[in-house]
């Protein structure tokens, strides 16, 4: 996914069909891939390099029908664009399929392309392209030291994936990966993270293709180290979205009573569309690289922001850095909250770029009180006009384009996720209203949209969850990391959970240097542009006055604000004439704390996030034998019971039980017939299913759940009963059945 991009974006990069011809050659060929793609979808022709194929033939068709004839658009601002048009009208199509109980992924999806594939063909080359343009082609460079670089990340790349290789991830503790990573994993990492920093401290700064590489390389080394470690998707909360997406993709249809992920299908359809596309049935198949995919997903997106703020590159590159490697959320897994936060950002994108507007006179009368100060007047005289930031208003042409895209995509938004629609509202509408992006209808336009959708469903989320949860701002704040064997230095004492506060220390860093950024920028007179990236970082905190979102509304608010706070912290080192050595060596020792913690914080709680191989088959095979009347226990340590499209059948009462309360009530008592009588008080099941996991075991005793001698003595007699059958066992989960008595 490396961008090749031209260092000023205030004018378009020339593409490389320099001539009528060869870009028309160039179209062609787009469109021959999109028929030869239509039919292998539409035969179900599989296998995972076709896979592959078809999902970036389907991510980029539509989408190019939608945008090549737009000349004046940044190239990253492109491909982010290109890629959610199309995710646009898949989501579109799934959800009307799944509400029509019309599910028919693989035709549609056949249709589209070869519809897509005809208007590339039928559509003429804009003049805009400007096809008689000089070829601008990439040069070698004569110096021996520029290949240096290059040579730097051809050492980490394989010293990573040697790394990786020899890692042991069998017995994780408190400290999770920072253990089980070899030397050489770090090697490689800190050479990436001191490539990336190089590249935009350095008085002669990298080319954009060098800045593209590298820092693909290092989300690549940060975000998919533990993801390939693991030979099932790592999450314990990801098996309940693949569960509705395989319930989807099965029955072809959604069922609003059974749970809210029902009532809000977007990303779940659009999964299981394209997953029956692509030649996949079940969403375990493909669901462990959502983390990666989104984290390049959400850091061209950045990118792009960056771009249609700035024209200096050290800015663009700065905020990226940060963005990366301050993203310790770990909110990039298959789930729809990932799929509307990469919404939301393009939102923000298409915004910036299309819809900018000049504000209403008391707004501008404001701004220009702000710009007059004399200290802001004295550093405005000293800064190089070429640096100079305007907020430009763009062609009229384009914001009919850029307006419906937006309302199509909260439309999106709205039908995957609760709280993203209102967080995009929060951050901008009043930005809407006060004139910075025109029209001004449009901002509460998007609230409407959230509350058509939300008022139907309002009595089930006041009778599940609440609609509000008070004005509590520091509820379930708190991280509370897994015990762990500690690490001994002298007098000093160091704990997994010790570690586990970088987190708020890495917060705080980038807060902090962002409000200083913020800051600096309005003191060189930037004003404008500094209002609307700082109004966009603090917007989120608002959220915090309705709803806690189980605990994780924090979490959400760091994030929402992260990609605002990143260009702050550029805006701090290089918002400057020049670059300067106090300007480098601030950003190089902050980007290096950034990636210390990061690290730290990231792969710490490894062992309280990894689901085993064997639990997810024998996870699996419950869900095909569970039937209604049925009863389950298990831990209640994150077992994947939710796996499939079964699943609903575990959300009846009484279904699901919690063995460690049983554990817990009959400590002095263990035997078959305590075991009975506790099963026959929750629920007359017809049979009894006990999960003994030795996994699971491991992590309900470490969470203190039950005492350690209690699950064997249980599993022993279980051994001996009569009336107890072992129906499952696959060496690290047991699975025993109790059927009820004639």
């Amino acid at each position: 996914m490396a961008l090749l991009m031209k260092n000023d974006v205030s004018t378009p990069m020339p593409l490389r069909f320099r001539t009528r011809s060869r870009f028309r050659y160039g179209e062609l060929a787009l469109a021959a891939c999109g028929v030869a793609t239509a039919f292998l979808i539409l035969l179900d022709v599989g296998g995972a390099p076709l896979a592959v194929l078809k999902l970036l033939v389907c991510l980029v068709i539509p989408g190019w029908v939608a945008l090549s004839r737009i000349p004046a658009l940044d190239p990253a601002s492109r491909l982010v664009c290109i890629v959610a048009v199309s995710a646009v009208v898949y989501a579109t199509v799934a959800v009307v399929l799944a509400w029509t109980e019309s599910w028919h992924p693989r035709p549609v999806a056949a249709i589209l392309v070869l519809a897509a594939s005809v208007a590339i063909v039928s559509l003429a080359p804009s003049d805009g392209w400007d096809p008689g343009a000089p070829s601008r082609r990439y040069k070698l460079p004569r110096q021996i030291r520029a290949y240096v670089p290059w040579l730097i990340l051809a050492v980490a790349v394989p010293l990573w994936i040697a790394g990786l290789g020899t890692t042991s991830d069998r017995k994780l503790d408190g400290f999770g990966l920072l253990r089980a990573f070899p030397p050489i994993w770090y090697a490689a990492v800190a050479l990436t993270v001191g490539l990336c920093i190089w590249g935009v401290a350095a008085r002669k700064q990298f080319s954009n293709r060098l800045m593209s590489v590298s820092v693909t390389a290092l989300v690549l080394m940060l975000y998919s180290s533990a993801s390939l470690l693991a030979s099932v998707p790592r999450l314990p909360w990801t098996y309940k979205h693949i569960a509705v997406t395989d319930y989807i993709g099965t029955f072809g249809h959604v069922t609003p009573s059974v749970d809210i992920y029902n009532r809000w299908p977007g990303f779940f359809s659009l999964s299981a569309f394209l997953g029956e596309v692509m030649g996949y049935k079940d969403a375990l198949d493909y669901a462990g690289w959502a983390e990666t995919g989104f984290a390049l997903v959400d850091t061209v997106i950045v990118l792009a922001i960056a771009r249609s703020i700035s024209k200096n590159s050290r800015v663009w590159w700065t905020a990226t850095l940060v963005f990366v490697l301050a993203n310790y959320v770990n909110q990039n897994y298959y789930a729809p909250q990932a799929f509307s936060y990469s919404l939301y950002l393009i939102m923000c994108l298409i915004a910036l770029t299309f819809l900018r507007g000049t504000p209403a006179k008391w707004v501008a009368v404001f701004e220009d009180r702000l710009r007059d100060r004399p200290m802001v007047a004295r550093l405005r005289a000293r800064t190089a006009p070429a640096l100079a930031e305007k907020w430009e208003q763009p062609a009229l042409k384009f914001q009919i384009l850029a307006v419906a895209a937006i309302v199509m995509i909260q439309i999106v938004i709205v039908v995957s996720h609760q709280l993203t629609p209102y967080l995009a509202v929060l951050a901008l509408c009043p930005l809407f209203l006060l004139g910075y992006f025109r029209p001004r209808w449009l901002g509460p336009s998007l609230l409407v949209i959230a509350l058509i959708y939300l008022i139907p469903n309002v009595a089930y989320i006041r009778s599940k969850y609440g609609l509000f949860s008070g004005w509590n701002f520091f509820k379930n704040t708190g991280y509370k990391a897994g015990p762990a064997e500690p690490l001994i230095f002298g007098e000093w004492t160091l704990t997994g959970q010790t570690l586990a506060h970088g987190a708020v220390v890495l917060t705080a860093i980038t807060g902090l240097l962002a409000i200083a950024g913020f800051v600096r920028r309005m003191l060189h007179g930037e004003i404008r542009t500094t209002l609307v990236v700082a109004w966009l970082a603090f917007a989120p905190i608002l959220g915090l006055l309705g709803q806690s979102y189980g605990g994780e509304a924090r979490f959400r608010v760091y994030l929402f604000a992260l990609p605002w706070l990143a260009v702050g912290v550029a805006w701090l080192f290089f918002s400057g004439p020049i670059r300067t050595t106090k300007a480098a060596v601030g950003a190089t020792a902050s980007l290096s704390v950034m990636a210390l913690l990061f690290t730290l914080v990231y792969f710490q709680p490894e062992a309280d996030y990894r689901v085993s191989k064997e639990d997810v088959v024998a996870g699996k095979w419950l869900d095909s034998r569970v039937q209604p009347g049925d009863s389950v226990f298990e831990t209640n340590y994150f077992f994947p019971l939710l796996i499939g499209p079964n699943y609903p059948q575990y959300l009846q009462a009484g279904t699901v039980t919690s063995l460690a309360d049983y554990l817990k009530d009959s400590a002095a008592n263990i035997s078959v017939e305590s075991i009975k009588e506790y099963a026959q008080q929750v629920r007359d099941a017809d049979r009894t299913y006990i999960v003994l996991s030795d996994g699971q075991r491991q992590r309900a005793i470490q969470r203190q759940l039950f005492e350690a001698d209690l699950l064997p003595q249980l599993e022993k007699k279980l051994m001996k009963a009569d009336d107890v059958e072992n129906v499952f066992n696959n060496g690290a989960v047991r699975i025993y059945e109790i059927r009820k008595a004639d």
